[in-house]
């Protein structure tokens, strides 16, 4: 397929930071016309202060680790987390502390959790679920709850699986997810639940920003079509583990173990050589 001009001289992480920032500026224009119930002020306060912590967090780790450090990348792993912790008042002390742990924990796992210099666990997922576990409280995905940002949703999303060439590891996660959901549905509620899940809930934005994460996401046909599959079953919102249901933080956060298990060159590269004689 023969890609626009614009699709083939950005490189992927600055061509997601443009998608970031569009949806962004979508969700503060619909917070601006009363359409989405947040105020304008505290998704700017949230923006700020989100992305100022994992900017000094990730300025802080990476001079203590002597490593180089990318700007898209941060500002990438910060307006996720943007738009998927409820935008908060400035007078809210429980949730500026609940963002800021998440932040700091997102940023930290980039220098803490790594093999060969290379993440093991999508950043923001790390943060939301380590949050999660420790503070009691779930991010909300806010951004994908509105039928008015879904274009911007989708229409960013579309040029994101042009640029990668991913549209197969999405269609399994697609697939895996809505099987799952219809065969844990009431049949009666089946319509329902498909339709909450695709039209109202995080499913497009979590596929297009989420899944495709190239750091994270394995390499070959056969593992990429196996980690879609593994994160969409785990997606589905009535999958649970005893009282423990899933959320798509921690469906991602399954799928980026399974890549690095099934990534037998990297685990050998890690693991510690015999000196030599």
């Amino acid at each position: 397929m023969h890609l626009p001009n614009f699709i083939r001289r950005t490189a992927v992480y600055r061509l997601a930071l443009y998608y970031l920032v569009v949806l962004l500026a979508a969700a503060m224009g619909c917070a601006l016309l009363g359409i989405l119930p947040y105020s304008p002020l505290n998704l700017a306060f949230s923006t700020l202060l989100i992305l100022g912590v994992c900017w000094l967090v990730n300025m802080l780790f990476a001079r203590s680790f002597g490593a180089k450090s990318s700007r898209d990348s941060v500002l990438i792993t910060g307006l996720i987390l943007v738009l998927i912790i409820t935008p908060m008042a400035p007078t809210d002390g429980k949730a500026i502390g609940y963002a800021v742990f998440a932040s700091s924990w997102a940023m930290a796992s980039k220098y803490m959790f790594t093999i060969n210099r290379r993440h093991i666990f999508n950043p923001a997922a790390f943060g939301a679920v380590l949050a999660a576990i420790t503070l009691g409280s779930s991010v909300t995905w806010w951004i994908g709850g509105s039928l008015y940002l879904l274009p911007f949703v989708i229409g960013g999303g579309i040029l994101i699986l042009l640029k990668m060439s991913c549209a197969e590891m999405l269609l399994a996660f697609a697939a895996a997810a809505l099987a799952t959901v219809m065969l844990t549905s009431e049949p009666a509620l089946l319509a329902s639940s498909l339709s909450q899940v695709v039209l109202h809930s995080m499913f497009f934005f979590f596929a297009f920003v989420m899944v495709t994460e190239p750091h994270t996401a394995p390499l070959g046909r056969t593992r990429r079509l196996a980690y879609g599959a593994i994160i969409g079953i785990f997606f589905a919102p009535e999958i649970h583990l005893g009282s423990f249901y899933t959320t798509p933080e921690f469906a991602l956060l399954v799928g980026n173990v399974f890549a690095l298990l099934s990534d037998q060159r990297r685990l050998q590269r890690a693991r510690p050589r015999p000196a030599s004689a």
